[in-house]
């Protein structure tokens, strides 16, 4: 594997982002329609948090185990997305070598890594995408 790329060369620069006022039923259609997992919250395209699927199935999971009978509204009246994400994320910038990259998303805590460059969102790095880089570097 070449590792003399920087974040920038390998991140997923076509970033949805939802913001502080996104409903239950916004982040579900974000994560589906879009088939992501991960998924930057921001005010405009400063970066405020990040929330994944699995925090979304965490939620659901709590408000069932509250309330048997919870329904998909009662789902989307007890949502604040802000209360769900995960503020202040670990993140890279667009120069970030791509050793530290690996670094971070070998932790294993997470898989993905919004790219800053003075607060605001440049791109994103999932495991994907490293397994798309990997497969290149083999390939070619």
């Amino acid at each position: 594997m070449i590792f003399k790329r920087n974040a920038s060369d390998f991140m997923t620069t076509n970033v949805i982002m939802a913001s502080e006022g996104s409903t239950f039923d916004q982040v579900m259609t974000f994560f589906t329609e879009h088939k992501i997992q991960h998924l930057p919250v921001g005010e405009g395209n400063k970066l405020i948090g990040i929330i994944s699927i699995k925090d979304m199935l965490s939620y659901i999971a709590n408000q069932l185990k509250a309330n048997q009978a919870a329904t998909a509204l009662d789902l989307s009246n007890t949502f604040s997305i802000t209360a769900v994400m995960t503020v202040n994320p670990i993140t890279v910038s667009p120069d970030s070598p791509q050793q530290e990259v690996l670094e971070k998303l070998s932790t294993g805590r997470f898989q993905a890594l919004p790219v800053v460059k003075e607060g605001y969102i440049q791109g994103i790095i999932t495991n994907k995408d490293i397994t798309r880089l990997y497969n290149y570097d083999l390939n070619h």
